[in-house]
């Protein structure tokens, strides 16, 4: 490999716990060559783990002060994780992170992994403990994804398995999650979108598994889909969780490149 790159990462400026300069001193630390930021994009409610109007500009002159400090020893970018309920704007941010943390029904839009209690409340409540209708209605809204061209890479593509390991929510080797997921990413794939290795359930405790899981690996394998590894760092802790590891699964499942942002656009390096 050129060098490790790590895309998705949070900071103070949303539901992460360091500073982008505490961020970047961990990255270079960890040995990555390059660091992209990816703050939660805003969302048509109030809560407390998103950017909004008022933290947009701080936040990116926070990520041009780190870039300015970095300079020659780290590139660094300054990127977006994109909800899928969210019209953001995506000018002025270097790439876009597709990501669904939510599901719609009957016009409500409950979040499907902040705790097994809830994800478990939305099942009951809005899906009458049917997770296979669950299940259809999360993979259903890709099709959206798969259409805007503001995303440049897929997030986290399982995560309504996150509270399987643990909780027993939603197995992903069962036939309908199966069946959807593999629909979902043919239309991703064919629309071109890159889709993240993501170690960040993993070093939370919720997966020994990334997202997506081994058989989803060997799906987007088959189809000749285009990968990268990232670890949704929220600390800096967690800045290149499980990367060398990653790096020999996805050897293990055939791949023989990954995909990395170089300032302009994504190009392949070889694993």
């Amino acid at each position: 490999m050129t060098g490790r790159q790590n895309l998705h990462t949070h900071t103070i400026f949303d539901d992460g716990q360091n500073t982008p300069m505490e961020m970047a001193r961990a990255a270079l630390d960890a040995g990555l060559t390059s660091l992209g930021f990816s703050a939660h994009s805003t969302l048509p409610y109030e809560n407390d783990w998103c950017l909004t109007d008022e933290t947009i500009p701080p936040y990116l002159a926070a990520i041009e002060e780190t870039r300015a400090a970095f300079a020659g020893r780290l590139a660094v970018y300054n990127g977006i994780e994109l909800d899928g309920l969210s019209t953001q704007d995506t000018s002025g941010f270097d790439y876009a992170i597709g990501s669904l943390h939510h599901i719609a029904v009957d016009g409500w839009t409950p979040t499907i992994d902040l705790s097994a209690e809830i994800t478990r409340e939305t099942l009951e409540t809005y899906f009458h403990g049917d997770e296979n209708a669950m299940i259809e209605a999360y993979f259903s809204q890709y099709d959206e994804m798969a259409k805007n061209p503001k995303v440049d890479v897929v997030g986290h593509f399982d995560l309504l398995c996150k509270f399987w390991e643990t909780d027993g929510l939603f197995d992903p080797e069962g036939y309908v999650f199966q069946e959807c997921a593999k629909a979902a990413i043919g239309r991703l794939v064919r629309a071109g979108k890159i889709f993240e290795v993501n170690t960040g359930a993993m070093s939370r405790g919720y997966r020994h598994e990334p997202y997506p899981c081994r058989s989803f690996l060997h799906t987007l394998k088959a189809a000749d889909a285009f990968v990268t590894i990232s670890s949704d760092a929220h600390t800096a802790s967690a800045i290149a969780y499980g990367f060398r590891e990653m790096e020999a699964l996805l050897r293990d499942v055939g791949f023989e490149r990954i995909w990395q942002f170089d300032g302009k656009g994504f190009t392949a390096v070889p694993l």
